[in-house]
């Protein structure tokens, strides 16, 4: 049986000269000829998938294969091909199971949403209702074409919490202890005119004074490509990038997600127009690294970005990616971008555990967590199923740790990341949730910081220079009281 490997040098990511260098160019004149073909490497046969002229090369070789090349102590290693999940937006609580009551008995019930201006029904809306969220009982479905979803739930019980994702071009809904009986649920629709949770903390009438466009900051998105979107360019500049998924156009960079998280992130980062971000003209370059909506990211085309990164001068990079393993290749692409004078900033994930996922984890990345602030979002919208009643904040008695957010003691920071507004492909808006919404304030804070300090930003690109924009911006941060476990040095400010 065979697996997919990346080769690198003993030592780094890249070689130029030296016996590794051979044996990686090789490789790459292999795929550069014979897209897809074999090539022997120290008496070890490969199928090339993917080269690189001086590294790295992702090949298909038996476990026994790549073990072997280690024993002949060949100049090149092998990494494993890892794969991160899909970016999770975070909206819905995960499914409940299969309906049980005491004696097996239960009860069907309709619920109907609709549209809280129009009255209209909404079609595809997800439903989740909950009787006993602890054991994870209930029932879960989606609206019909007259928004209607029927559930069947264990008889004898309140409903303790119904959940609705609309979509993010609507607030949602979070209803707790409704009776067992059918129900009409109204769902607000997005008012763009009204400020979320990232215009509260951030307004837009301070982006004129918070970032200086004509510095030239440049911040790299990892995810899953950003754009069209009108709020996206400036002047007659769009987003520049490049794909990095083996097989797919290197020019594809468009948004290839059905959530649009990559035009999301962007859009918190250096949207413009209808919505104010938080660095409004800041260049954007796009790495698109998920091939569609079901695939996850390898650590292969994570590490190829990055270093494009690198070449591309990127100052800042945003990694709203996580839960993978604790993978080698991703951790000295991490370690490498630092050493090229970019500062990297990486959601901490959304499984709500103590305990914060991989890459957000590595040492050398600003791990993010995720707070919300109760009156920034609808009475009864979904958002409000991140209201987590502990801890408390110290500073303001309305913010709240999200109830989704990883948490513990590798948490640098803690930012807004439920019910923040923002871009989607094709002239779009929708709110989403999520430590993945959280990162991207932190990349447009440490942008704005950057841009209105010339002398850091003209620095040459080494581990100096990020670890000084690294402690420009923990220096920038307020605490709200959350605990060091929560939120790190807490809240970054522009």
């Amino acid at each position: 049986m065979t697996q997919r490997y990346i080769l690198l040098p003993q030592s780094g990511l890249t070689s130029h000269s030296g016996p590794d260098a051979e044996r990686l160019n090789a490789l790459a004149l292999a795929f550069a000829y014979e897209a897809g073909g074999e090539k022997e490497i120290d008496g070890v046969l490969m199928r090339v998938h993917d080269a690189n002229r001086d590294g790295p090369a992702l090949v298909e070789m038996s476990e026994a294969d790549a073990a072997e090349l280690t024993r002949s102590g060949s100049p090149v290693r092998a990494v494993t091909e890892h794969v991160y999940p899909h970016p999770q937006v975070r909206t819905l609580a995960l499914a409940p199971t299969p309906p049980a009551g005491k004696s097996g008995a239960t009860m069907s019930v309709t619920i109907t949403c609709v549209d809280a201006t129009s009255g209209m029904p909404l079609q595809d809306a997800d439903v989740i209702a909950y009787t006993d969220r602890v054991a994870r009982s209930g029932d879960a479905g989606r609206t019909d074409a007259e928004g209607k979803v029927r559930l069947s739930l264990p008889a004898g019980r309140l409903i303790e919490r119904v959940v609705v994702d609309a979509g993010p071009q609507f607030w949602g809904a979070c209803h707790d202890g409704l009776a067992l009986q059918d129900h009409i649920l109204r769902i607000a629709p997005l008012d763009l005119s009204a400020d979320d949770v990232l215009r509260h903390y951030y307004p837009a009438k301070d982006a004129a004074t918070r970032f200086d466009p004509t510095t030239g900051v440049t911040v790299g998105i990892l995810d899953t490509g950003v754009g069209p979107h009108r709020d996206l360019v400036v002047g007659d500049r769009q987003p520049e990038g490049c794909c990095t998924v083996t097989g797919m156009p290197q020019g594809l960079f468009l948004d290839g997600s059905r959530s649009g998280h990559g035009t999301h992130v962007a859009g918190v980062i250096g949207g413009t127009g209808a919505l104010t971000s938080l660095a409004p003209g800041v260049k954007l370059r796009a790495y698109r690294v998920f091939a569609d909506t079901d695939s996850g990211a390898t650590n292969y085309a994570i590490l190829k970005a990055m270093m494009q990164a690198a070449r591309d001068q990127c100052d800042i990079i945003n990694l709203s990616i996580g839960g993978g393993p604790a993978d080698p290749c991703v951790a000295e692409a991490i370690q490498d971008a630092r050493n090229h004078g970019m500062l990297v900033i990486v959601a901490a994930g959304n499984e709500g555990k103590p305990v914060v996922s991989f890459p957000a984890a590595h040492e050398n990345a600003i791990a993010v967590a995720a707070f919300g602030r109760r009156g920034t979002f609808p009475a009864h919208s979904s958002a409000a199923a991140a209201i987590r009643p502990e801890p408390t904040s110290t500073r303001d008695a309305d913010a709240f740790v999200a109830a989704f957010s990883n948490t513990g003691k590798r948490i640098n920071v803690i930012a807004p990341g439920v019910g923040i507004v923002s871009t989607l492909p094709h002239d779009r808006y929708g709110a989403l949730s999520g430590t993945s919404m959280a990162a991207p304030v932190v990349a447009g804070v440490a942008a704005c910081l950057l841009s209105r300090d010339r002398a850091l930003f003209a620095q040459p690109r080494d581990r100096a220079r990020s670890d000084a924009l690294q402690g420009k911006l923990l220096a920038s941060c307020v605490k709200l009281g959350f605990g060091d476990a929560f939120e790190g040095s807490g809240r970054p400010c522009a």
